[in-house]
């Protein structure tokens, strides 16, 4: 196929994607109108999270939060927590160190006074490894409630153990139950397949909370100060960054506005909460980017091909009137813009194959098989 016909293409691919801002010009534009108008920070980043749910002076912050989202009441209400490390333990699948495992953290990892212990996931994006992932957080956070010689107690030894896995992205997607019902709450534990009954005396507990589906909810424009604390923190997640001014909520609620004031923080935390946000901002938009390419490529390829496909369209026309004349040949091969190069095969290929030159819509096949999309990448 002729290179300058794919290199044009390309050209004008690349001036369209040129009018647009360049992603420095966007996001020095956006960072400037976020210093201008972000009074509480975005909780949902690392750095905010772990201040807000984290630390040791929040516990109340923390303990409220617990309770809504698992829905503690009564003897199961949490009364305090010991945050612990976050770093979870390497589970010994080999006695080749080198072949250990994968360390791994968590956001918020606390214990509860009857030594439940409880992680806390906040996700920003959806990745292919993250529900694998959240299973291998359950097996390490068992590990080790059991100590050597008390086997035949496992029954009190292992206790209830939740990850709360708050996303900003919906996890569950496509053609499901979830999606058809908009379920923003999601509660996740192993299963008997046959009978669909909970595993019996089971520990195991996923909560999730998906916030692009919980803001789409009916519930949510209507949410005040006097809506479920569980409404008011997931709207809480979503809004802050948003507020101009500290909406009327929960008192707790707004504790959580007071510690995202960013005029509070020492320099040191505001440089590295923009830091974060800016690098999480250029992870999204470099992959905005990428399929904008992506997209303007494939129109690009579609526009190539749509004229190749007529380019065969006149060469099958022209060997059905069966001429022999290398002059006619040539004559037909000036009018092809793609595939003048490519002439004489595609040619060969219907001598070879001539019940072709009488069937329809077949110049894709042909394309494929000639290879003529090839040099286009």
């Amino acid at each position: 196929m002729k290179r300058e016909s794919t290199e044009k293409l390309q050209e004008e691919r690349q001036e369209t994607v040129e009018k647009s801002p360049t992603k420095k010009q966007r996001l020095e534009s956006k960072k400037e109108e976020e210093v201008v108008a972000e009074i509480f920070a975005d909780p949902t980043y690392d750095i905010t999270f772990k201040m807000l749910f984290g630390s040791d002076k929040n516990k109340d912050v923390l303990i409220s939060l617990l309770n809504s989202l698992l829905d503690f009441k009564g003897e199961k209400e949490i009364k305090d927590v010991e945050i612990n490390n976050t770093a979870l333990p390497v589970i010994p699948f080999s006695t080749d160190k080198s072949k250990l495992g994968v360390s791994s953290t968590v956001d918020v990892l606390c214990t509860t006074l009857n030594g439940q212990k409880i992680a806390i996931e906040m996700q920003g994006q959806k990745t292919k490894y993250f529900l694998a992932r959240e299973q291998e957080y359950m097996a390490k956070l068992l590990i080790g409630q059991v100590k050597e010689g008390e086997g035949k107690k496992y029954h009190e030894k292992v206790l209830e153990t939740y990850i709360v896995i708050i996303t900003k992205e919906n996890v569950f997607t496509g053609k499901s139950e979830f999606e058809r019902k908009k379920l923003f709450e999601i509660d996740v534990e192993p299963r008997i397949v046959q009978t669909n009954e909970s595993y019996p005396d089971n520990k195991m507990h996923w909560k999730f909370f998906e916030l692009a589906k919980f803001k789409s909810s009916s519930n949510y424009s209507k949410i005040t100060k006097d809506s479920n604390l569980k409404e008011q923190w997931l709207e809480f997640l979503i809004e802050c960054n948003k507020q101009l001014t500290e909406p009327e909520r929960n008192e707790i609620i707004k504790q959580g506005y007071e510690i995202m004031k960013i005029a509070k923080w020492g320099p040191d935390i505001q440089a590295a909460y923009w830091k974060q946000k800016q690098d999480v901002e250029d992870i999204l938009q470099e992959q905005e980017d990428l399929i904008e390419e992506t997209k303007q490529k494939a129109f690009q390829k579609g526009k190539l091909k749509g004229e190749i496909k007529g380019e065969i369209g006149k060469i099958k026309i022209a060997l059905g009137e069966k001429w022999e004349n290398e002059k006619v040949d040539e004559k037909v091969v000036k009018k092809l813009k793609h595939t003048h190069e490519k002439f004489q095969d595609i040619k060969e290929y219907f001598e070879k194959n001539p019940n072709q030159l009488t069937e329809d819509d077949n110049e894709s096949v042909i394309i494929g098989e000639l290879g003529l999309l090839d040099d286009y990448s």
